[in-house]
C-alpha cells in the first residue's frame, strides 16, 4: 500500500492518502490544501476517514466528500465533539465500531476505539505493513490533550496500554501531528509510555 503525508491547516496536521490497487482513502483532511487537492484528484476515492473530530482533523472532510466521492466514516460518539466546538457533525455515511475491517484494494485496515483524547477517538491499522494510523492518541515523545470537552486522561491512560498491548515494538507511528515513530522508540522515550504495564 503507498502512503501518502500531507500537513495541512494552521496546526500542521498530518493527513494521509492510502491508495491500494487502484482505490484510495484519505485520513483526517482537516484542510484540503492544493497538495492534498492534487493527490486525490488522480484517485478513486473510496473512503474519508476520520480519527477524531477536532476541526484541525475533520474540517474538509464533508468537502472532501462532495468533491472527490468516498464514503465519510468516523465514531458515532465524535458527533458531540462536533456540537462541543459549535460545529454540526458532518453527514455520515456509517459510523466506525471497535474491530471494524475496511477493505481498500488489496489491503485491509482495522479500526480499533481508543478514546481520551476525545470520545470517539479511533486508530486504524494496517496489520500487514505494520503502520499504525493513530490521530490524536500517541506522538513522538507525547500524547494527545485531554482536557477539551470529552477529553479523559483516565480513559487516555487506559486506551495507551490497550493501544501498545495491540503492537509489536516494529510498528510504525503515524500520528496526528509531527513526524512519524515507532512503538520501540516510544516504549523507551516517551514519558507517557514508559510507566505503562
Amino acid at each position: 500500500m503507498r502512503i501518502e503525508r500531507f500537513i495541512v491547516g494552521p496546526l500542521l496536521t498530518n493527513c494521509y492518502v492510502l491508495v491500494s490497487d487502484g482505490e484510495a482513502a484519505v485520513i483526517d483532511p482537516g484542510e484540503l490544501s492544493p497538495e492534498l487537492a492534487g493527490a486525490l484528484a488522480g484517485t478513486t476515492l473510496k473512503y474519508v476517514l476520520l480519527t477524531h473530530g477536532h476541526f484541525d482533523h475533520a474540517g474538509a472532510a464533508a468537502e472532501v466528500r462532495r468533491r472527490f466521492g468516498g464514503e465519510l466514516l468516523y465514531h458515532r460518539a465524535e458527533r458531540e465533539v462536533f456540537f462541543a466546538f459549535g460545529n454540526a457533525p458532518p453527514e455520515a455515511d456509517g459510523y466506525l465500531e471497535d474491530g471494524q475491517e475496511i477493505r481498500l484494494g488489496d489491503e485491509t485496515l482495522s479500526v480499533r476505539h481508543l478514546p481520551g483524547h476525545s470520545p470517539g477517538s479511533v486508530v486504524f491499522l494496517w496489520e500487514r505493513g505494520e503502520v499504525a494510523f493513530c490521530g490524536d492518541l500517541l506522538f513522538a515523545g507525547a500524547v494527545g490533550r485531554w482536557d477539551l470537552p470529552g477529553g479523559s486522561f483516565v480513559e487516555l491512560q487506559e486506551s495507551l496500554r490497550k493501544f501498545i498491548s495491540l503492537l509489536s515494538p516494529g510498528w510504525k507511528i503515524y500520528p496526528g501531528h509531527g513526524e512519524p515513530t515507532d512503538l520501540a522508540a516510544e516504549r523507551t522515550r516517551n514519558p507517557f509510555l514508559r510507566d505503562l504495564q
